[in-house]
C-alpha cells in the first residue's frame, strides 16, 4: 500500500472546514471554522453539548485517519463514520451527567464548577491524545450544609446531595448508555471509582478547628449518601483535605468561601483515581499564610515567639503580639458528637505514616532528650532576625498535568513566599476506601524526597532531617520527619542528639525550588528548607531564640 503525503491526508479529512496557508502551503483550520469551534466547544452553557461534540471531533478524525491509511478515501469516509460513533458514546454519558448535575444546583441554589479530567501524556504526539475519562465537579459549601461545628448534613442538604449522588449510582449511568452498548461499556459503569474530598479554608485551622479530622468525617458524610444512592460502596473512596489544596486566594473573604467546598471526583478504575491524584497540584500563592504577595505578616515579640511561631487574628488581619496556639496540643472539634471518630481515624492516618504510608496526624509528637532543649543556650549562629525573615523565591507555580482541572489565573506567575515565622501547619487525612476504611497508598514520591536524611553543620551543631518524604500528590498528607540535632557535635557517631522529635512540615512547590517547611517550637521555631529542583544540595533558614534575642541562621544542608 501506497501511504500518500500528510497534506493529502488533510486536504481529505478538513472537507470545508480547512483552508490552505498560502505560506506554507499546509492545510489549516479556518478563522470562520475557528470562532465556530470556540462556540460549540467553548460554551459557557453546561447543557450545550459541549463534550459530546469533542467526542464527535476526535472519533471523526481518528477513524478517518486509520481507515484512509487502510483504505484510501474511501476508508476515510467509512473510519470517520465509526469513530463518530464511538466518540458520541462517550461524550453524551458525560454531557448528560454534567447537564443534570448543573439543572439540580440551579434549583437548590447551589454554586457548582467543573471540568473534564482527561488520561493521557503532557505534550504528546497527535496519535496519544489526552482522552475524557470523567468529571471534576466542585461544590461550594452552603452555610447550613453541616450543623455548625460537626461532620452531621442538615436535611436540606441531605435532600440535594442525595439527587447528585443519584446521577452516579450505575443504574443510572446504565440508562444513559445506547440499547447497543457493548458488555464492556455496561460493566465500566456500573464499577466506576468515585472520590469525595472535603476541603476547608485557612479561617477554620488560625481559629484551632482541626480542618483535617473535621473535612474527613464531612467527606465520609457525603459519601454515606452516594453509598445510600446506590453507588457501591466499595467503588467510593473519601479525604479530609483541610486547607492543603485551595483553589481561590484565602486573602479574601470570596477565595475563602470557594475553598469551603466538597469536590466528587469519577474515573473508570482505581488505577486512574491514583493516577488522578498523582497529578493534584496546589498554588502556593493561594495560602494566605505563605504568600509575601499577600498583607505582610509583622515580626512577633521575642517573648511571644520562643514557643510558638505568629499567628493572626480571627478576622485573619495581621497581628504582632497575637501568639499562636501551641502546635502540640491542637484544639478538637467542639460540639461534635464525630469528634471521637474523627480523632480516631485521625490517629490511624499517624500510625500509617510510621508504617511508611504517605498519612499524618495533626499533633506534633515530641521527644525531647536534654534537660531543657528549647530554652535558650543553642546557637546555630547567624545575625538578629530582621523584619519577618528571609523570603523565599520558588520561580513559578509548577504546571498542571493533563489529569488535572484547568488552570487557574495564577499559573505560571512568580513566587516569593514570606519566612515559616508566620505559617502554621496545613494538615490532610489519607484516601481512604469506604468499605474497608484502607488508605490508597501513594506509590510516588518528589526527587531528593523519598525518605533520605539532609543534614547540615550550624554553629557547632549538626541538624539532620530524617525520613523526609513528599508524596507527588500535594494534597496527600506529608509524613513527618524526624528532627534530630546533636548540640556541639564533635564528628562523634556514638554521640546521642540533645534534641530528637517528629514535626509537621509543610511543602511549596514551584518551578525552581520546593521549600519544605519544618515546624519546631524547640530549639528552633522553625526552620526553610529551599530544595533547588536541579540540585542535591539545599538552603536551610533556621529561626531561633538565645537569651531572648531572635535570631536567623543560614546553612548549606546536602542528602547524607
Amino acid at each position: 500500500m501506497t501511504i500518500r503525503s500528510p497534506i493529502a491526508l488533510g486536504v481529505a479529512l478538513c472537507v470545508s472546514g480547512c483552508a490552505i496557508n498560502p505560506q506554507t502551503g499546509q492545510p489549516e483550520v479556518a478563522a470562520s471554522v475557528k470562532t465556530q469551534f470556540n462556540s460549540i466547544f467553548n460554551s459557557e452553557d453546561p447543557c450545550s453539548n459541549n463534550d459530546r461534540n469533542i467526542g464527535i471531533a476526535v472519533g471523526v478524525v481518528a477513524g478517518g485517519v486509520i481507515g484512509y491509511l487502510a483504505d484510501g478515501a474511501k476508508g476515510a469516509v467509512a473510519g470517520a463514520a465509526i469513530g463518530a460513533g464511538g466518540g458520541f458514546l462517550v461524550g453524551h454519558a458525560l454531557d448528560a451527567r454534567r447537564c443534570e448535575l448543573y439543572r439540580i444546583a440551579q434549583a437548590n441554589g447551589l454554586k457548582l464548577a467543573s471540568a473534564p479530567i482527561t488520561q493521557g501524556k503532557p505534550n504528546a504526539g497527535s496519535a496519544d491524545k489526552p482522552t475524557t475519562v470523567g468529571l471534576d465537579v466542585q461544590l461550594e459549601n452552603k452555610s447550613d450544609e453541616f450543623v455548625a461545628g460537626s461532620a452531621e448534613l442538615t436535611p436540606q442538604a441531605r435532600k440535594y446531595l442525595s439527587q447528585i449522588a443519584n446521577q452516579y449510582s450505575p443504574k443510572t449511568l446504565m440508562a444513559a448508555l445506547p440499547p447497543d452498548a457493548t458488555a464492556e461499556q455496561r460493566a465500566q459503569a456500573s464499577g466506576r471509582k468515585v472520590l469525595i474530598v472535603g476541603h476547608t479554608d485557612e479561617n477554620d485551622s488560625s481559629l484551632g478547628v482541626d480542618v483535617a479530622s473535621l473535612s474527613q468525617q464531612r467527606a465520609k458524610a457525603v459519601a454515606k449518601v452516594f453509598a445510600d444512592q446506590g453507588v457501591p460502596v466499595q467503588n467510593i473512596f473519601y479525604q479530609g483535605a483541610g486547607d492543603t489544596l485551595p483553589v481561590a486566594p484565602n486573602g479574601t473573604d470570596q477565595g475563602r468561601e470557594e475553598n469551603q467546598r466538597v469536590q466528587i471526583v469519577d474515573v473508570p478504575t482505581e488505577a486512574d483515581l491514583q493516577q488522578f491524584l498523582s497529578a493534584r497540584t496546589a498554588d502556593p500563592a493561594n495560602y494566605r499564610f505563605a504568600n509575601a504577595s499577600t498583607t505582610s505578616i509583622q515580626e512577633p515579640s521575642s517573648v511571644a515567639r520562643k514557643n510558638s511561631v505568629a499567628s493572626a487574628s480571627p478576622d485573619h488581619s495581621a497581628t504582632a503580639k497575637q501568639p499562636a496556639k501551641p502546635r502540640s496540643k491542637p484544639v478538637a472539634v467542639a460540639k461534635s458528637n464525630n469528634a471521637a471518630s474523627a480523632k480516631t481515624e485521625t490517629n490511624a492516618d499517624q500510625s500509617a505514616a510510621s508504617n511508611g504510608t504517605a498519612a499524618v496526624a495533626p499533633q506534633q509528637q515530641t521527644t525531647v532528650t536534654a534537660s531543657d532543649a528549647g530554652a535558650s543556650g543553642y546557637n546555630f549562629g547567624g545575625t538578629p532576625t530582621a523584619g519577618s525573615g528571609i523570603p523565599v523565591r520558588l520561580g513559578s507555580s509548577p504546571a498542571r498535568s493533563s489529569f488535572s482541572l484547568i488552570s487557574n489565573a495564577n499559573a505560571g506567575a512568580p513566587m516569593t513566599l514570606n519566612s515559616c515565622l508566620g505559617d502554621r501547619p496545613h494538615v490532610a487525612s489519607a484516601v481512604r476506601n469506604l468499605a474497608t476504611g484502607q488508605v490508597l497508598n501513594v506509590r510516588d514520591y518528589l526527587p531528593g524526597f523519598y525518605g533520605a536524611p539532609w543534614a547540615a553543620g550550624m554553629g557547632g551543631n549538626l541538624v539532620a532531617l530524617l525520613d523526609v518524604r513528599v508524596p507527588s500528590d500535594a494534597g496527600s498528607p506529608v509524613p513527618q520527619p524526624e528532627l534530630k540535632i546533636y548540640k556541639d557535635y564533635t564528628g562523634n557517631v556514638s554521640q546521642k542528639p540533645s534534641y530528637s522529635a517528629r514535626v509537621p512540615v509543610n511543602v511549596y512547590r514551584g518551578s525552581d525550588a520546593t521549600l519544605y517547611r519544618v515546624f519546631v517550637d524547640g530549639p528552633m521555631q522553625c526552620m526553610d528548607l529551599v530544595v533547588p529542583l536541579s540540585k542535591p544540595r539545599a538552603t536551610g533558614n533556621v529561626y531561633y531564640t538565645n537569651r531572648s534575642v531572635d535570631y536567623t541562621a543560614s546553612g548549606n544542608f546536602a542528602l547524607r
